[in-house]
């Protein structure tokens, strides 16, 4: 039996989809992340996970590393109701992972 990340490789590797794996300890600021001294630090992404102010949308958004993302402009350019970072509970609860260990991947959790 697979687990779900194996599946994933599996899955991306039935499709021929080229991808380089690295794993890493959880980290919360970028500044952390670069301390880990990755190969590549320019294919590095933030990976954020918040939601509107009634919690009833989530969004998981990826952005560049070196860029900054301004909650406010965002919810006005896609007409949003107020975001904010989701919680700890949230994060574990839709995406089953942990803060610290936020990917992409995660979505594949969100039933």
């Amino acid at each position: 039996m697979y687990t779900k990340k194996e599946e994933v490789y599996k899955y991306l590797e039935s499709l021929n989809i080229k991808y380089r794996k690295v794993e890493h300890k959880a980290v919360f600021t970028m500044e952390e992340m670069s301390k880990l001294n990755l190969e590549d630090e320019s294919e590095v992404v933030k990976n954020l996970f918040i939601r509107d102010d009634k919690k009833q949308n989530y969004y998981l958004i990826l952005v560049k590393g070196d860029k900054r993302v301004n909650l406010k402009e965002l919810r006005n350019t896609l007409k949003l109701r107020p975001l904010t970072f989701a919680s700890e509970e949230d994060l574990e609860k839709y995406l089953g992972i942990k803060k610290g260990s936020v990917t992409i991947l995660g979505i594949l959790n969100d039933t």
